[in-house]
C-alpha cells in the first residue's frame, strides 16, 4: 500500500514501511497515486516545468517516469504504471480516496488533514502549489463525504441500539463497548454527551468511534480564559485553516481578521483593525464556528466539565442552530449548576441526547483483558477477583493489571481509589529521580508542554541535558505520561490527580512557580493561567499583574464585562499604585464611546491620583494615556476647548513616550487638529504617525479625512475608497463606511450614500457613538432624496443616542440637520425650535463646518419668517471663514449672502452670491450645492432665457442625482414658466414623491413654496 496520510512511504504487508525518496519520480508517482486515474503527459509536465517549453517539459516527464519505474520495480510492483502515448496512469491501493473519486466506497475514508506535510520539492514551486490545492480539494471531498455519512437529526430515537449498517464506520469498538458505541455512532442528535465517573472510559469510547475529528480538551484549573480549547485546536490545525484563508470565497475568509486577534499566527504580517466592544464577541463566535465547519463535520469535547463558560456558550450555539454536530464527555457529578442547566435547556428542546458509560459488566470485563493483554491468561477466578476491586472501571482494572495483582492479594482498603493512587505512586517511585520529577512538573502543568518545560520546571539543566529525552520516555514507558499534540502531558487525570496530593507543599510552590515563568515566556500563553499559577505559588500581587494582562486578552476575545470585572479587581486589590491606576484608565476607556461624561469623569480621577507613581517613565506613560482618552473624549463630545487644554499638555510629553503610547497620542492629536481646525498641523502629525507605525490600519482613514476637513471632497473620496476596496475587514474597527458615505452625499452620489450609510449601521449595530454617526449621515441623505418621515426618524434616534452618550456636539448636529429638513418640508415654526436648541450646544465651538451649518439654517428661518437675522450668528460665520477654505462653508456663507440679498430686494447682489456659489460647487464637485445654486441664479436673474437655462439644467442634474427637493422646485418652476402638460406631470410626480404615503406628510407644498421670495 502507499501510505500517503503522514510520512510518505511504500508499506508492503508484513514488511517494515520504506519511506517515499524526496525526489522528483517519487512525487510524479504520488501526482498520479493522488489523481486516481488518467493523466495527460502535458498535465504532469504543467505541475513539474510550468514555465520549460513543451518539448523539453514533456522530455522531464519521460526521462522521470522511466525512474519512477525503477523505483517501483523495487518494490515488485513495475506493472502497476501503465503509460500510452499521450497519458499515463498509477493503480495502487493507497491510505486516501482519490481525487476522481471513481473508487470511493460509501464512506468518507481516513482524513486528508496529515496529507504530504511537509513533503516539498525544492526548486520545485508548481508541484508545491499543487500540493496546496490538491490538500484543499482532498479536505473538501473529505468533509462532505463525512457530512453525508453523520446520522441525521431524529434517525434514531433516543436509547434505541441501532445496528452497524455501513461499512463506513469505525472498524472495532473498545473491548465490552459495543452497545455503547453502535449507540453513539447512530446518534442523529446535535449533542450527544457521553456521562460516567472518572476513568470510565469514556475518551477511549468518544476517539475509538471518531477518530479524526479535532478534539476539544477541558482542563481543570485552567478554564478562566474564554474559547482555550477551541483555540488549541486551531492552533494545531494552523495548515488547514491557512489553505482556506486562502480562497476568497470561502466564508471563513471575511472572518479572517476577527480570527487573527486570537490566532495572530493566521496574519503576521497584517496589521488588525481597532477593536469594537460590542461587535468583537459576536465576529469572534462566528469566526470560530466557521472555522470549525471548515475542518471537520463533528466537534469531540473531552472533559466538558472543565470547559470554559465561553466555550460551553459556543458548543449550546452550535446545537440549537444546527450547523456542527458535537459530542462530548463528561464526569455526570462534577458538572457545575450552570453547566447542567444549560445542558438542560439543550434537552428540553430534544437536541441534546445523553449516554451513560456505566461500569464494565463481568462478561465486559472478560473481553477487555483478553484484548488488551492477550498475553496473560486470565483464570476465572482472577477476573471475578478484578472484577469485584475494579468495580468495572477501566482505568483501575488497568492500574490493577499493570501492578501484577491477582486474586492471591489481599482485599482492597475500603477507598479503592486510594489503592489506585497508591499504585500509580509506588510506580512513580521506581522510575529514577529525574523522571518522578518529570511527572511531578506535568502534574502541576496540566496542559501538554514541551520536554524543555518539565526539565526546567523540575530543576534540569534543560534541552542541553543529553539525559532529559530518555528521561521522558521512561515517564512514557511507565505509562504516566503521553504524548499529546502540544508536547507532554499526564496520561490520564487520576494519575495527575494522585501526583499532585503527593506533592508537599514547598514542592507544589516551587513548581507552580516554574510553570509561571516558563509559560510567561510564550507568545500564546493565557495570562489567566499564569496568573492562577502564580496565585498557588503564593504570590497574589504578581497574580494581579497577570491578570490585567488576562483582561487584555478577555477584550481582545470580546469578553468585555469579564475583563472589567479582572480590572476592578486589579484596581480594588493591587498595592501597587502604577498597576491600580493602568486597571482604572482599562475601565475608564470601556466607558469612552457609551457614556462620555461617565468616561470623562473617570478619567479625570485618575490624572488626580498620578500622584501616588513615584516612577518618572510610568508617571509619563500612564498620563500620557490619560490625557490621550480625555482629547479622544472631548472631542467626540463637542468641546474643542477642552481637548485642546488637554492637547497642550500632551504635546509636551509626546517626544518621550514609547512608541505605542505615542502612537495613540499622535491619532487622538490628529482628530482634533482637524477639528480646530488646523489642516497643516493634522498633515504634520499623519507624517509623523506614518514614520512611527507605517502599516497602521487607520493611515488611509485619517487621510480621508485630513483631505474632507481640509476641503478636498474627492480626495478624501478616494483615500476612503482605496481603504474600503484595500482593507473590507477593517469595517468593523474603523469608520471607513460612514465617512465614505458623507463624502459621497457631499458629491451628489444620493444612491450610493444612502446605501453605505446602511452598511455602516449594519456593521456598528449596538455601538452607540458610530451609530450615532451613521444615522446623522442617513437622515442628511434621506432629506436630500426627499424620503421625509425616514429622515426625520433617522435624525431623531441620532438625537436620543447622542444625549444617552453624553455628546453635545452630536446632538447639535442632529437638530441642525433635522432643522434643515423641516425647512425643506416648509415647516419654520418646527425648525426654529430645533435651532433654538442647537445653537446654545455650539455656542463655543470653533468648528466652520457645523458652525456655518447652523448659520445657514438661522438665516434661512430667518429670512422665510420676515425676521431679522442675529448679528451674532453672521459674525460667528464671518470667524469660521477666516479658519478654513473649505468649500462647503464657502458655499453656506455665499448662499447666506444670497440669501440676505434676496430678502432685501438687491438682486445684484444676490445674483453675485448665486455666481459664487455655482462656482465653488463646480470646482469642489458638490452636485447638490451646484442645483441649488443654478435655483439661485435663476431667482436673481431678470433675464427669462438665464432664467429658463438655469431651472432646466437644475432640472435635469437633480433628476439624474436623486435630489427630490430641487427636482420638485425646478419642475414647479418650469410648469409655471410654460405651462406645458408635461412640466405639470413632472411636477405633480416630484410633489407626490416629497409628500410620500403617509397619513400625515412632514411636507407641506404651499408652505415650501414660499420659501422662495419670487416665483417666476
Amino acid at each position: 500500500m502507499l501510505c500517503l496520510l503522514h510520512n510518505p512511504a511504500w508499506c508492503p504487508p508484513g514488511e517494515p514501511p520504506a519511506e517515499l525518496p524526496l525526489v522528483v519520480p517519487a512525487a510524479l508517482l504520488v501526482v498520479l497515486a493522488t489523481t486516481g486515474g488518467w493523466l495527460t503527459r502535458e498535465s504532469l509536465a504543467l505541475i513539474f516545468w510550468p514555465e520549460a517549453a513543451r518539448s523539453d517539459a514533456l522530455h522531464h516527464v519521460r526521462i522521470n517516469l522511466h525512474r519512477a519505474r525503477t523505483l517501483l520495480a523495487s518494490w515488485g510492483v513495475e506493472g502497476a504504471l501503465e503509460a500510452e502515448r499521450a497519458r499515463v496512469r498509477l493503480s495502487l491501493p493507497m491510505d486516501l480516496l482519490p481525487l476522481n473519486g471513481s473508487s470511493a466506497p460509501a464512506g468518507a475514508g481516513p482524513s486528508p488533514a496529515a496529507w504530504l506535510q511537509r513533503w516539498r520539492l525544492p526548486g520545485y514551486e508548481g508541484f508545491s502549489q499543487w500540493c496546496d490545492d490538491t490538500a484543499q480539494q482532498l479536505h473538501s471531498q473529505w468533509l462532505a463525504r463525512s457530512r453525508l455519512a453523520l446520522p441525521a437529526q431524529g434517525s434514531a430515537p433516543s436509547g434505541a441500539v441501532q445496528p452497524s449498517a455501513a461499512s463506513d464506520r469505525p472498524s472495532a469498538a473498545p473491548p465490552g463497548r459495543e452497545a455503547e458505541f453502535s449507540r453513539l455512532l447512530d446518534s442523529g442528535s446535535s449533542a450527544v454527551v457521553l456521562l460516567g465517573e472518572p476513568g470510565a472510559g469514556k475518551t477511549t469510547l468518544l476517539t475509538a468511534a471518531f477518530a479524526d475529528a479535532p478534539c476539544l480538551h477541558g482542563l481543570e484549573g485552567l478554564h478562566a480564559m474564554p474559547y482555550r480549547p477551541l483555540l488549541d485546536v486551531l492552533r494545531a490545525q494552523a495548515a488547514t485553516l491557512e489553505r482556506v484563508l486562502r480562497l476568497y470565497d470561502h466564508p471563513l475568509r471575511p472572518y479572517r481578521l476577527d480570527l487573527a486577534r486570537v490566532l495572530p499566527e493566521l496574519a503576521p504580517d497584517e496589521p488588525l483593525p481597532p477593536l469594537d466592544a460590542l461587535t468583537a464577541k459576536t465576529r469572534l463566535v462566528e469566526a470560530l464556528t466557521r472555522a470549525f465547519e471548515a475542518l471537520t463535520p463533528v466537534v469531540l469535547v473531552d472533559d466538558l466539565q472543565w470547559c470554559d463558560g465561553s466555550t460551553l456558550e459556543w458548543l449550546l450555539m452550535l446545537a440549537h442552530s444546527g450547523r456542527l454536530k458535537w459530542r462530548a464527555t463528561a464526569r455526570r457529578h462534577e458538572l457545575s449548576a450552570s453547566q447542567t442547566q444549560a445542558l438542560q435547556a439543550l434537552r428540553s428542546t430534544h437536541k441534546l441526547e445523553e449516554l451513560d458509560v456505566s461500569p464494565l459488566t463481568r462478561v465486559a470485563l472478560a473481553q477487555a483483558c483478553r484484548a488488551r493483554w492477550p498475553e496473560q491468561g486470565f483464570s476465572e477466578a482472577r477476573l471475578d477477583w478484578l472484577h469485584t476491586l475494579s468495580g468495572g472501571n477501566p482505568f483501575i482494572l488497568g492500574e490493577l493489571v499493570a501492578a501484577g495483582l491477582d486474586d492471591r492479594e489481599e482485599a482492597a482498603p475500603a477507598s479503592v481509589r486510594m489503592r489506585v493512587f497508591g499504585l500509580v505512586l509506588a510506580r512513580l517511585k521506581a522510575l529514577p529521580a529525574a523522571a518522578q520529577q518529570a511527572v511531578e512538573a506535568a502534574a502541576v502543568f496540566v496542559q501538554p508542554v514541551p520536554a524543555q518545560a518539565l526539565a526546567v520546571a523540575s530543576g534540569s539543566p534543560g534541552p542541553a541535558d543529553e539525559r532529559w529525552p530518555e528521561v521522558c520516555a521512561r515517564a512514557v514507558d511507565a505509562s504516566l505520561l503521553q504524548v499529546g499534540g502540544a508536547g507532554l502531558v499526564c496520561r490520564h487525570d487520576l494519575i495527575r490527580q494522585a501526583v499532585v496530593d503527593s506533592l508537599s507543599s514547598e514542592r507544589k510552590v516551587a513548581l507552580h512557580r516554574q510553570a509561571a515563568l516558563w509559560l510567561a515566556q510564550k507568545v500564546d500563553s493565557d495570562a489567566l493561567t499564569i496568573a492562577e499559577h502564580w496565585r498557588a505559588a503564593g504570590e497574589p500581587q504578581t497574580a494581579l499583574a497577570w491578570r490585567h494582562r488576562g483582561a487584555e486578552q478577555l477584550k481582545i476575545r470580546g469578553r468585555f464585562d469579564e475583563a472589567r470585572a479582572l480590572w476592578r479587581e486589579v484596581a480594588d486589590d493591587s498595592l501597587d499604585a502604577t498597576q491600580s491606576l493602568r486597571a482604572r484608565l482599562e475601565l475608564a476607556a470601556c466607558d469612552l464611546f457609551q457614556d462620555l461624561d461617565r468616561g470623562e469623569r473617570a478619567l479625570s480621577a485618575v490624572c488626580v491620583q498620578l500622584g501616588a507613581v513615584a516612577d518618572a517613565v510610568q508617571h509619563r506613560q500612564l498620563e500620557s494615556r490619560a490625557l490621550a482618552a480625555l482629547v479622544d473624549n472631548r472631542v467626540f463630545a463637542g468641546d474643542i476647548a477642552r481637548a485642546s487644554g488637554h492637547a497642550a499638555r500632551l504635546r509636551v510629553l509626546l517626544p518621550d513616550l514609547p512608541l505605542q503610547e505615542r502612537v495613540d497620542a499622535l491619532e487622538v492629536l490628529i482628530e482634533l487638529a482637524m477639528r480646530e481646525p488646523d489642516i497643516a498641523a493634522a498633515w504634520a502629525l499623519l507624517a509623523e504617525l506614518r514614520a512611527a507605525d507605517p502599516r497602521r490600519p487607520t493611515l488611509l482613514s485619517f487621510e480621508g479625512q485630513i483631505h474632507w476637513f481640509g476641503g478636498q471632497v474627492q480626495a478624501a473620496h478616494d483615500a476612503l475608497a482605496r481603504l474600503l476596496e484595500r482593507h473590507p475587514d477593517y469595517c468593523r474597527g474603523i469608520t471607513v463606511e460612514n465617512d465614505l458615505a458623507v463624502m459621497l452625499q457631499a458629491l451628489g452620489r444620493i444612491d450610493e450614500a444612502e446605501a453605505m450609510a446602511r452598511r455602516s449601521l449594519q456593521s456598528w449595530a449596538g455601538v452607540s457613538h458610530t451609530e450615532t454617526l451613521s444615522l446623522l449621515v442617513l437622515g442628511l441623505v434621506l432629506t436630500s432624496a426627499g424620503c421625509h418621515a425616514e429622515a426625520d426618524a433617522a435624525l431623531q434616534r441620532a438625537q436620543a443616542l447622542a444625549q444617552e452618550q453624553g455628546s453635545p456636539g452630536f446632538e447639535a448636529e442632529a437638530l441642525v440637520r433635522r432643522a434643515r429638513l423641516l425647512l425643506q418640508c416648509g415647516r419654520l415654526d418646527l425648525a426654529r425650535q430645533a435651532l433654538d436648541r442647537a445653537a446654545p450646544l455650539l455656542a463655543a465651538s470653533p468648528e466652520p463646518l457645523r458652525v456655518s451649518q447652523l448659520v445657514l439654517a438661522q438665516v434661512q428661518v430667518a429670512c422665510g419668517s420676515g425676521q431679522a437675522v442675529p448679528p451674532e450668528a453672521l459674525a460667528r460665520l464671518q470667524t469660521a471663514l477666516l479658519r478654513t477654505t473649505h468649500p462647503l462653508v464657502q458655499v453656506r456663507a455665499a448662499r447666506v449672502a444670497n440669501e440676505l440679498a434676496a430678502a432685501a430686494g438687491d438682486w445684484s447682489a444676490a445674483a453675485t452670491a448665486a455666481d459664487r456659489v455655482v462656482d465653488l460647487a463646480q470646482r469642489a464637485g458638490l452636485q447638490e450645492c451646484l442645483a441649488e445654486g443654478l435655483l439661485l441664479q435663476a431667482r436673481a436673474s431678470r433675464d427669462e432665457a438665464t432664467v429658463l437655462s438655469r431651472v432646466t439644467r437644475a432640472l435635469e442634474l437633480a433628476r439624474r442625482q436623486g435630489f427630490a427637493d430641487v427636482h420638485w422646485r425646478a419642475a414647479s418652476w418650469l410648469a409655471t414658466l410654460l405651462q406645458t402638460p408635461d412640466h405639470a406631470r413632472q411636477a405633480l410626480n416630484a410633489l407626490q414623491h416629497l409628500q410620500g404615503s403617509g397619513p400625515e406628510p412632514l411636507f407641506d407644498a404651499e408652505a415650501a413654496a414660499r420659501r422662495e421670495p419670487v416665483w417666476r
